[in-house]
Formats: C-alpha cells, structure tokens, sequence
C-alpha cells in the first residue's frame, strides 16, 4: 500500500474530508482529518495495516504501541494484529482519562511499560501537547519512548518557530516524530482526478500560504 492508497482509503471512509474547516490553531482550513469518522471494520484494518507497513519500514522493532486515549485506543489494537503480518507481535497500552480509582486503579490500561520500547501512535498533530502528554506518561511508568508516528503530517507552518508543528514537536520529545502519509500524498492523489482540480487548486493555495514542503 502506498501513501497514496493510504490518503485514498481515508478519503472513502470520510476521515479526510474537504470543504472548509476551523482548525485549533484558528487557521480556515479546505481539508479535515478525523480518524475517528473511520467506523466500519474494513476501513479500521486498512489504516491498521498502513500504519503497521510503515512501522515495519522504519524498522522501529518496538515492544509496546501506546495509544493516547481516545483515537489512540483503536489505533494501537488495529495496529497490533496488523503487525502480526510483517512478523511482530507487540503489546499495547492507553491511558485513561480520568484515573480509575477502584479496580485495578490507575490511568494506564494494557501491557506494563516497565523498561520497554514504546512507540506512541495517533492520528494528527495539532498542537503537539497530548503526544508531549503521552511520552511523559510512559517515561512515569517506567517505559522508554522511541518515537511518534501520526497518521497525516499536515506540514503547517508554527509561527513561533517558522518550521512545521512535526519539527517543532520532534524538538520539544526529544524523540523523531513520522507519519504514514503527509499532505503532499493528498495532493498527489487529488492530481490523479480531473474531477476534483478545484479542490487540488483551493489545496495548493492554503500550502502554500501556511505550509512548508520540506
């Protein structure tokens, strides 16, 4: 599968979506990206296969998938059984959140973290502050994190720093940031359908206006 297939099957599931958006950042955006919209059973293993071939590219070899709640959760399920595929049989963890204080207690559910290889998975970057969460909440429970891989790499530009939000992050985690796809494998495959030059033309206007194709 290619990261084009990738972005195909996302837009068939309507969790990449077109038309005009507000996002976080207060930005006017003409595309969406909610991994959550992906509901039936099909589209969740095709997105768990993709992120499982890019694990499986990057050589990551982790031990646990960490998924913060709650698009997360499904991610690292789907994700595990994938990897099954490519020879791997990891763990998985989440957190809560809200501490659960009868029971089992605590706000991490799944395998322990103690002295393991964690990769922390998600759909996108916004801000960056609930991935910054997430490997802290992994380093208090004893785990190691070695990486982030997101879904899309949006490649917009943070105004503070002038680079993309993904850099930025990568700076803050002290740890390499990566995704299956980025909005350049958007425009690539809006380029393949005559039929949506308008949409590939209002993209390629807001990328260049607030994003760096690095």
């Amino acid at each position: 599968m290619s990261a084009t297939a990738f972005v195909a099957d996302l837009i068939e599931a309507r969790a990449l979506q077109f038309g005009e958006f507000e996002l976080k950042s207060g930005l006017r955006s003409p595309y969406f990206m909610n991994l959550g919209n992906v509901s039936l059973g099909s589209g969740v293993d095709k997105v768990g296969y993709a992120f499982a071939r890019r694990i499986s590219e990057l050589n990551f070899n982790p031990d646990i998938l960490f998924g913060p709640a709650y698009k997360g959760i499904p991610l690292v399920t789907t994700t595990s059984t994938n990897l099954l595929n490519f020879g791997h049989d990891v763990g998985i963890a989440f957190n809560r959140k809200e501490v659960k204080s009868h029971g089992e207690g605590g706000s991490l559910v799944g395998a322990d973290l103690q002295s393991k290889r964690v990769l922390i998975i998600d759909d996108v970057i916004t801000d960056g502050a609930s991935k910054v969460a997430a490997a802290e909440l992994v380093r208090q429970n004893g785990g190691n994190p070695i990486a982030v891989l997101v879904a899309l790499d949006r490649k917009e530009r943070d105004p503070a720093s002038g680079r993309t939000y993904l850099e930025t992050l990568e700076e803050r985690l002290g740890l390499g940031v990566y995704s299956v796809a980025t909005i350049k494998d958007v425009l690539a495959y809006l380029a393949l359908h005559d039929h949506l030059s308008d949409t590939l033309a209002t993209l390629r206007d807001y990328v260049a206006k607030h994003c760096v194709l690095n």
